[in-house]
């Protein structure tokens, strides 16, 4: 059985990795290649950024995937919308973007979504939770293995490799 929670309007709705952890392609189904291009250029802008600072943002939404052992992020290829839309105020302000960009940057996720209803629910079903945080990771029923992965990497007992590809692994089959 899915883990269930409450998601932003209170309904009971059943947490779906499908939906949760999300490909570059997935991601641009459901938002539209004019976010989809926005949220690339502002990752491909702040990589160098990212990298140098050591993961501060991670930390600030208390990421439970997170440790100053990885190089990046181990589920960067599959993180969640939260992750992809969360950028410090560093690379929001310095990022290469044109006013059309930055506009659509700064429209609320509401008016992205349009008039379907329930779609920002659907969307965000941990809203304002983080789904990588503690709770969000306890709402998928993987917190506990998350953290002992995450551990065990720590400890040297596995690879950055090994970690990364367990972690996605989990993430993927989380839900189904």
């Amino acid at each position: 059985m899915k883990p269930a929670s409450k998601n932003s309007r209170g309904n009971d709705t059943p947490l779906n990795a499908a939906k949760i952890f999300l490909t570059d392609s997935d991601f641009e189904i459901i938002f539209g290649g004019e976010i989809a291009s926005v949220v690339r250029t502002l990752g491909e802008f702040g990589n160098e950024r990212c990298f140098s600072c050591g993961g501060r943002c991670c930390l600030e939404i208390g990421c439970v995937f997170y440790s100053e052992k990885f190089n990046f992020c181990p589920i960067y290829e599959i993180r969640p919308r939260e992750c992809r839309y969360h950028f410090c105020h560093e690379i929001l302000n310095n990022a290469p973007l044109d006013r059309k960009a930055r506009e659509l940057l700064n429209k609320p996720i509401k008016d992205l979504m349009g008039s379907e209803k329930g779609k920002l629910a659907e969307l965000f079903p941990t809203f304002p939770h983080f789904m990588v945080d503690s709770e969000g990771l306890t709402l998928l029923g993987i917190k506990e293995k998350v953290e002992g992965i995450v551990d065990a990497f720590e400890k040297g007992e596995l690879s950055e490799q090994q970690a990364r590809d367990m972690l996605t692994a989990m993430c993927l089959g989380t839900g189904r």
